[in-house]
């Protein structure tokens, strides 16, 4: 099922046009989530972004579908419980995104240490049993030699051992595109680039829908809705002051920033989760993704611009510090960064804590005066326990207008790209599809690469290679390129580079070689002016230079 530019234009005019029964204004995780459970009950839904897809703090985690390992040292017992189980249904249902993997996680006798071997072995324990892990992937105990064997450029002074643990590996923004993807071949009715700039009011004083945006061309439209509910992250509080009356805040965004460098810098075989060794209550992950190591996070109260955050030299000093203590070899320096994201927490205010990192990862849904349904917190592997509490609220005012809708537990749906035949794993269909990759011209990593990003999507990819004889691009590019545009309503140069695939970040370098033939090919396939052409371009030069830190280079 295709999903364009012409079906954004077909879902405008849709909701300018039709009474829906809900509105969600965000297109990340959250709302993804929403979405997809509305047009699972066949709920007439719609969905708005501001930006592309996924492109605040959905694009901007640490690209893990993780339980909350650190959150056991706060008591958050019941909050894990819930994350933890849930990697397995994700899991389940898009396993080309998410996967299980062994994380180490070793223990040191240093100040501030979060565990030692003891209290590892509790915790890991706790977190099996919370997770409801089976034996295949049980947590194990290693000693210190082990883990030099695993891990050689660890720090050796002060370990005392390691643990080896479950979590999931994901890509966070790939994760959000499949949920809405599916949320659109269900029905519900999705759009990018198109913002709630204000409510609409009935004479009651009730909302019955939104002033809306088109960023891209600045049409004003009105969409009108039973229901609004507003998932917009850390843009929470800012939808909330268009309201009639005073609002209270509730949340306390917090900044987390990650680095890439090249995998030779920190050579490690798997996801290492540590303390930092500066004794300040943090831990940090260290990655291997892509020919790279990517590591964070940084976790500090924010106050600035929600659409970019970013980042400092407070930042730069305190991840270089903290990785360089892990790996005394590294040497890392500015210099060495590739790539850099800082995204935001939307966490929800805590008046008696005030150390960001002692901030629950909870949820909370409320309805504000005039019906407003709202919902902020959360985690992104919580998306569907948030899409289950806030359909509660839903229902509750789609009631109202007596109006009911039957349950449905998307633990069952199958995302996009998810649908791996039931007689093979997944690692069978990606052996499969690799060689007909291949067969059409790919290198072997090049198709293996596409299959592990589309999962079944990828048998859509290869056919449209006859669609791409006169691109300039390389032939894995230009596949991934066609299909964003045609399946994944990719709009921009920039849309492509950072949420459709993953060379913003860990590609950076290619972009160089890429930019112009890739403006040339969204000019041409959206009539752009040559105004319009130098202004996406050069949007994708400053991204580029935010991502490479140049200014601090």
């Amino acid at each position: 099922m295709t999903f364009s530019a012409q079906t954004r234009k077909k879902n405008i005019d849709e909701l300018k046009n039709t009474k829906l029964d809900l509105l969600i204004i965000g297109g990340g995780i959250t709302g993804a989530g929403i979405a997809l459970q509305a047009g699972a009950r066949d709920i007439k839904a719609g969905m708005i972004e501001m930006q592309d897809f996924a492109a605040g703090t959905s694009s901007r985690s640490t690209k893990l579908v993780h339980g909350g390992l650190r959150y056991l040292k706060q008591f958050d017992v019941e909050l894990v419980a819930d994350v933890a189980q849930e990697r397995a249904v994700i899991g389940k249902n898009v396993p080309h995104v998410v996967q299980p993997s062994y994380m180490l996680m070793p223990v040191y006798d240093e100040p501030g240490a979060s565990f030692n071997k003891f209290s590892a072995e509790v915790v890991l324990h706790l977190y099996d049993y919370l997770a409801k892990v089976d034996n295949e992937w049980a947590h194990y105990m290693i000693d210190k030699d082990k883990v030099e064997g695993e891990e050689p450029d660890l720090r050796t002074e002060g370990l005392l051992g390691g643990g080896f643990y479950l979590d999931y590996t994901n890509d966070d923004s790939r994760l959000t595109t499949e949920i809405i993807k599916k949320a659109h071949e269900l029905g519900t009715l999705i759009t990018n680039y198109v913002k709630a700039v204000d409510f609409i009011y009935n004479d009651e004083d009730k909302i019955i829908g939104v002033k809306a945006e088109d960023t891209l061309t600045g049409q004003l439209f009105e969409i009108h809705a039973s229901v609004v509910v507003n998932a917009t992250g850390p843009w929470s509080d800012t939808v909330r002051k268009q309201l009639k009356g005073n609002t209270k805040k509730k949340l306390f965004p917090t900044k987390g920033v990650h680095f890439v460098v090249d995998h030779s810098k920190i050579p490690i075989d798997r996801t290492i989760y540590t303390d930092t060794g500066m004794d300040d209550n943090r831990m940090i992950f260290f990655i291997p993704r892509s020919g790279k190591t990517y590591f964070g996070t940084t976790d500090t109260p924010f106050e600035g611009e929600y659409d970019d955050p970013n980042i400092t030299q407070d930042d730069i000093d305190y991840l270089l510090k903290a990785a360089n203590y892990r790996f005394p070899n590294a040497h890392i320096t500015l210099d060495d960064i590739e790539a850099s994201w800082a995204g935001l927490r939307p966490l929800i205010q805590d008046e008696d804590n005030s150390d960001p990192s002692g901030i629950s990862r909870g949820h909370d849904v409320f309805v504000s005066e005039g019906g407003l349904v709202s919902v902020a917190g959360g985690k992104l592997t919580d998306y569907r326990r948030m899409a289950n509490d806030t359909f509660k609220m839903i229902d509750e005012e789609l009631a109202q207008f007596d109006k009911s809708f039957d349950q449905v537990d998307t633990a069952d749906i199958r995302l996009s790209g998810g649908d791996v035949p039931e007689h093979q794993t997944f690692s069978e269909y990606a052996n499969e599809q690799t060689e007909k990759g291949m067969a059409i011209g790919l290198k072997e990593d090049e198709a293996r690469a596409l299959v592990n990003w589309y999962g079944t999507n990828v048998e859509t990819v290869y056919s449209l290679k006859d669609k791409i004889t006169d691109s300039e691009l390389p032939l894995k590019d230009a596949l991934q390129l066609e299909y964003a545009i045609e399946f994944e309503m990719t709009l921009l140069p920039e849309d492509f580079l950072a949420r459709r695939t993953e060379t913003l970040l860990f590609d950076t370098p290619r972009i160089e070689k890429l930019k112009i033939p890739l403006v040339e090919h969204f000019a041409k396939r959206f009539n752009w002016t040559d105004q319009e052409k130098k202004k996406w371009s050069d949007q994708v030069d400053k991204k580029v230079d935010e991502t490479t830190l140049s200014q601090f280079k």
